[in-house]
């Protein structure tokens, strides 16, 4: 509990939830914090009040798990926005998950304090909360039955420089010019410097003891999605620096969506899915969900946010809550590949339950290629958690990739019916590779 006040003014600060009041006394930065040690989580709302040469008494309080919705716009995409966001709102009657929106604003330096309030979840505010970040509230609010607080701080074509502290950008060179890049052309208005939404939106959310994050964000890093990986390790030990805690991170693959832009980079939209995925392997405390299978290959923006949210929920609720129903709801993301014969054989993550296909047919979208790296289709075998590639076009095998297109979506599955996420084996570059 923190404020400001007169400098050298005592003040007695009363928890409903505890016994005795506690007195502090305003520094001569007039500034003064008291830490408590909060109830467990509960139903029942508490009160704080503060009395100096003011009182003041913060009622209606309640205790539980805190969770920050952040990234660009398809978090920040409304409910009402959504697939049947306005009859969803309509009926969001939840005055025990708890709303916070973030005000959308820049600044040049880290900002102490911020201008919105905690609003309950009901009709009249649920529609102008970011869809994806209700159904997950809403998802974990049913399963653990706790209280929900929800941080909205998502803006529209940003980039994740945006929101990293500008000195953890600056401090690393290839970071920093890639960042520049996309700087000098952005001009619609929303925010392009590194650190400008991270001093006003994410800084001064420092105090409240959070849960974890969930991220959604990448489209306008694809221009160098072999670089995100590294910006997005950047960020998130930049925040769980902030907030001294190292609480999850669970991210939001990114949708496929044809090719809209001259990016620098070929295939720069599988090759973002596959980075983002990449990613999470190598970052301790962090998940994929994967969107394939409910992306709109014509629209960047997909509206159905519910299935994006309840599988975000289904990584928190399996990996942080330990809810043993949700342990094995992740998508399989790529593990390794090893050639027998004319074969390749490709392992995948969480998959041990085994592997299938959305309509029954053998796996489409697997490519492989010889020394000559021009990459034939390949006819897939699933075999338990394992797939078998062969093209009576490559004799001799050495790499693979699955779902490298801007216009085709895959069919593969995990038991859960959770897609499974694009990848490729290889690391060199073809600069002919989209012709």
């Amino acid at each position: 509990i923190y404020g400001k006040g007169t400098v050298g003014e005592p003040l007695r600060i009363t928890c409903s939830w505890e016994k005795s009041s506690h007195i502090v006394t305003v520094s001569q930065d007039e500034s003064w914090s008291l830490p408590v040690t909060t109830p467990s989580a509960s139903m029942d709302p508490v009160s704080i009040t503060i009395e100096g040469k003011y009182t003041k008494t913060f009622s209606n309080i309640l205790v539980g798990e805190v969770w920050i919705c952040a990234g660009q716009s398809n978090m920040q995409m409304f409910l009402r926005s959504s697939e049947n966001g306005t009859q969803i709102a309509a009926n969001a009657n939840y005055p025990k998950i708890r709303l916070l929106n973030m005000s959308r604003k820049t600044a040049t330096s880290p900002q102490e304090s911020f201008d919105t309030e905690w609003m309950p979840c009901m009709p009249s505010t649920a529609g102008d909360f970011s869809a994806a970040g209700f159904y997950f509230g809403q998802k974990i609010y049913t399963e653990l039955q706790v209280p929900i607080g929800l941080i909205g701080a998502n803006w529209g074509n940003t980039a994740i420089e945006v929101w990293m502290n500008s000195q953890w950008v600056s401090a690393d060179s290839e970071l920093s010019s890639d960042a520049e890049l996309r700087s000098a052309g952005h001009t619609d208005g929303s925010p392009s410097i590194p650190g400008s939404a991270y001093n006003a939106m994410i800084y001064p959310l420092r105090n409240i003891p959070i849960a974890g994050v969930i991220w959604y964000q990448g489209e306008n890093n694809q221009g160098s999605p072999y670089i995100y990986p590294k910006f997005l390790r950047s960020m998130v030990e930049g925040w769980r620096g902030i907030w001294k805690s190292q609480f999850p991170v669970y991210i939001s693959q990114i949708a496929p969506y044809q090719r809209l832009w001259n990016f620098r980079t070929n295939y720069s939209n599988p090759a973002m899915r596959f980075s983002q995925a990449e990613a999470t392997k190598t970052i301790p405390g962090t998940a994929i969900e994967v969107n394939d299978d409910i992306g709109n290959i014509a629209d960047i923006h997909p509206i159905n946010k519910r299935d994006v949210g309840y599988r975000l929920a289904y990584l928190a609720l399996g990996q942080t809550y330990g809810k043993p129903d949700f342990t094995a709801q992740r998508s399989p993301i790529y593990k390794s590949m090893i050639v027998s014969g004319n074969k390749i054989i490709v392992s995948f993550d969480y998959a041990q339950g085994g592997l299938k296909t959305s309509d029954g047919s053998s796996p489409t979208m697997f490519e492989i290629c010889g020394a000559d790296k021009i990459f034939y289709p390949a006819s897939a075998t699933i075999a338990g958690s394992t797939v078998e590639l062969i093209s009576t076009s490559v004799t001799v095998p050495v790499a693979a990739r699955l779902g490298w297109s801007y216009t085709k979506t895959t069919n593969l599955r995990s038991v859960n019916n959770l897609p499974v996420s694009v990848f490729r084996t290889y690391q060199w570059d073809d600069p002919t590779e989209e012709n």
